[in-house]
């Protein structure tokens, strides 16, 4: 019985021996875990992906050009200069025979004519001007200074300073009537008409009922047909240059580069010559030689 009770006492003992080196290595290895856990490094935070652009940004995003390649921009050109303007009108028509006229119209460029009336080739003249597309006007005879002297008369049926007011505009309504496909008056002499306000207005109320306009040749330095036209809503130019008080050729060729700078400094200019043969073969060479320095234009254009 004793040896018995000694074999499970010591039984006992191992059981208890073990389970506890069970336990302490438990324990060791809990306590090595933690310090290992303890080393190692955090794991890095992940990143959220980047939204996908949207597909309009997408169309809109511009390519990267490669180096060397980048666009030219075009140059952007200057507007052409328009030309200077030059309008020309040739007086006197009426008298003179209709070859003439026909070779004076037949100049490839637009301008003016001024027929006179009561003369024999009056209605030849415009008819001939307006079938080869040029401007026709009535060239209306007016009282010069020093009438009726030498030289000083006007013609038949001219605006005399001494007419009364109801004659003068008959007058005018007479010589306009005498002009087919007038577009506009100038007046022929008139020295003594074209300073005076009173007498001009009442030739000038003629040609405002049929809606004409009106070219001041300037015959008189101090002439305020202009003026008077402007202020009754008249449209209205002033000659510039005379193209043949000289009829030699080199003083028209003067003349006619004269008229070409005041074109290029003022942007237009008008010009009064004749209808003489040498005139129209002065014209003959002097047209040509201008073209691509003026805009040759009808004295309406430039009237207003």
């Amino acid at each position: 019985m004793a040896r018995g009770k000694g074999k499970r006492t010591s039984t006992l003992a191992l059981l208890g021996w073990a389970t506890f080196t069970l336990l302490l290595g438990l324990g060791v290895g809990v306590m090595l875990g933690q310090q290992g856990c303890g080393r190692r490094e955090a794991p890095a935070k992940r990143e959220a992906p980047s939204p996908e652009p949207r597909k309009s940004e997408k169309k809109s995003a511009e390519p990267k050009a490669k180096p060397g390649s980048e666009a030219v921009k075009p140059q952007s050109e200057e507007p052409a200069r328009p030309l200077p303007r030059l309008a020309l009108v040739i007086d006197d028509l009426g008298y003179m025979q209709p070859e003439l006229v026909t070779r004076l119209c037949s100049l490839p460029i637009p301008f003016s004519v001024a027929v006179l009336p009561y003369q024999e080739f009056t209605r030849d003249s415009a008819d001939i001007a307006h079938r080869l597309g040029k401007e026709v006007m009535l060239h209306l005879p007016m009282e010069p200074i020093g009438y009726p002297g030498p030289g000083r008369d006007p013609g038949p049926n001219a605006i005399l300073y001494n007419l009364p007011e109801p004659e003068i505009r008959r007058r005018v309504r007479l010589a306009l009537d005498g002009i087919p496909h007038r577009a506009g008056v100038n007046n022929h002499m008139g020295s003594r008409i074209t300073p005076d306000r009173t007498r001009m207005g009442w030739v000038l109320q003629e040609l405002k009922v049929r809606k004409l306009f009106f070219v001041d040749s300037r015959t008189e330095k101090d002439s305020v047909a202009y003026d008077v036209a402007v202020e009754l809503g008249i449209p209205a130019v002033q000659r510039k240059v005379f193209l043949d008080d000289d009829k030699a050729f080199p003083e028209m060729e003067k003349q006619w580069d004269r008229a070409l700078k005041l074109a290029e400094k003022d942007g237009s200019v008008l010009i009064i010559g004749h209808i003489y043969p040498e005139t129209v073969e002065a014209l003959e060479k002097l047209v040509p030689r201008s073209k691509g320095q003026v805009r040759f234009v009808k004295a309406s254009e430039l009237a207003k």
